[in-house]
């Protein structure tokens, strides 16, 4: 993946960890318009004008969909995603029962060290995986908004509402992985709100997630 393009790229990075435990089962396999939810935020940002993905998820979901640690697809995978699509899709593995968010966020910005070499102007994108229903428009509007100002923090927004994605630079990533940002990676635009562009987007799913069954839209049992 070294390119010696002196183009800003975006390396995306999708948390997909989490235990469900608000939902009572696995989120990142509900159904969402016939394929499972996690492919739903996948299928869109895949497409987009990212570099690549890395998709950090527990190895049980993983082997559910189909994926296997080289990012090649199984049938559920496969037949939604163009194979050129498919090919920027790496997968790695978070398996800690006590991890949060950040945690999977950090093992994503390892891993794409690991595969490449990143600039400081290059950028990372973060798109959680229970924001299914942003549209590729939405992922590229954020992508443009960085490339024309890469030393900004891009946060993708909806009536002023602040959402997904978010995009920083690799240079913000020590900041990432301190302690300052143990508590989430909103301690990031928090600590440098004078360089926060948000870009307005028209998905409802920028800034709408799915944590329990009433935002599914699934009846109380």
């Amino acid at each position: 993946m070294r390119n010696a393009s002196t183009t800003v790229r975006i390396f995306a990075i999708v948390p997909a960890a989490g235990r469900s435990e608000r939902m009572g089962r696995a989120k990142q396999l509900l159904d969402v318009g016939g394929r499972p939810m996690l492919l739903a935020v996948l299928e869109p940002l895949l497409a987009s004008d990212v570099a690549g993905v890395v998709l950090v998820t527990q190895r049980v979901i993983a082997e559910q969909l189909g994926l296997s640690r080289e990012g090649k697809g199984g049938l559920p995978f496969q037949r939604r995603v163009r194979d050129s699509d498919a090919g920027k899709l790496v997968v790695a593995y978070n398996d800690n029962e006590s991890a949060e968010m950040i945690d999977s966020i950090r093992i994503g910005l390892r891993t794409w060290r690991e595969r490449t070499l990143i600039a400081d102007r290059d950028g990372f994108l973060v798109c959680p995986a229970d924001q299914p229903g942003i549209a590729t428009a939405d992922f590229n509007a954020c992508i443009a908004a960085f490339r024309a100002a890469p030393d900004r923090i891009v946060i993708a927004a909806r009536a002023g509402r602040r959402g997904h994605p978010l995009v920083f630079a690799a240079a913000l990533a020590a900041f990432v992985e301190s302690a300052a940002c143990d508590g989430g990676l909103h301690a990031l635009p928090h600590a440098h709100a004078d360089r926060v562009t948000l870009v307005e987007c028209s998905s409802p799913g920028v800034t709408r997630d799915v944590d329990t069954p009433a935002d599914w839209g699934e009846r109380p049992r």
